[in-house]
């Protein structure tokens, strides 16, 4: 957490915690073989459950992929203070983007296995 997330009420600012999300969901699809340029944003939705304070220890931003279809899937992402308290949940639509064409693709077997969690070797 940095300074400048910190808005004039004192806490995180809620399109701040979208850049933590990202992050984590980064981090994570990167081990699945997707990397950022990879897929778009279609869809997100945020709960705040508790303030993010600059005092705040975040420990974690978890992400697990919750469903895949053929060119999309969604995630369901959650920030844990250091106290194991839960202070965001998302859930976020993501599609698989096609560069050359600027348009969707489908997810490949790869990418799907290691997204669900199978064994890809």
């Amino acid at each position: 957490m940095r300074w400048q997330d910190i808005d004039g009420l004192g806490h995180v600012n809620h399109a701040e915690v979208l850049n933590y999300f990202e992050e984590g969901r980064d981090a994570f699809l990167e081990k699945c073989g997707v990397g950022p340029a990879d897929y778009v944003v279609g869809r997100c939705e945020v709960t705040f459950i508790k303030e993010i304070k600059l005092e705040s220890k975040i420990v974690s931003v978890d992400c697990v992929v919750s469903e895949i279809g053929n060119s999309s899937f969604r995630t369901r992402e959650e920030i844990f203070n250091d106290q194991g308290e839960l202070l965001v949940e998302a859930s976020f639509g993501l599609v698989m983007w096609d560069r050359e064409t600027s348009g969707p693709r489908p997810i490949s077997e790869l990418e799907r296995n290691a997204m669900s969690g199978k064994d890809t070797q």
